[in-house]
């Protein structure tokens, strides 16, 4: 479940969930013009900026607290994408902001790691 080949599958799937509602909201905006859409429309932004941080967090060689980090940020991603397809259900700009923010501030500490590596 949270093997690094896994994991890549795992980022590649939340990828194109997070563009299939993404592009399922910009079809609802022809249609309904309301804040709420924008809204959705933002969050289902960042948590495609997410994936694509779990895409390149999932290339390299994590700790496996790091990947298990990884993983329930991605299975979340999904997750909600799920309830959006279901129910229609978005649970709005919290859920997005936290995940986007986890696994950005996972990956600017792997880079300065990295960085602070190589200068060594």
């Amino acid at each position: 479940m949270f093997k690094p080949s896994t994991l890549k599958i795992a980022s590649y799937i939340s990828l194109v969930c997070c563009l299939l509602g993404v592009l399922l909201l910009l079809f609802t905006l022809t249609y309904n013009n309301g804040y709420q859409i924008y809204l959705m429309l933002i969050s289902w932004a960042l948590l495609l900026y997410c994936s694509f941080l779990g895409i390149k967090l999932s290339g390299y060689e994590l700790y496996d607290e790091d990947r298990k980090r990884l993983g329930y940020c991605l299975y979340g991603v999904m997750l909600l994408f799920v309830l959006f397809i279901l129910f229609n259900f978005s649970l709005g700009l919290l859920p997005a902001i936290f995940i986007t923010i986890t696994l950005h501030n996972q990956k600017k500490g792997f880079d300065t790691w990295m960085k602070e590596k190589e200068g060594l």
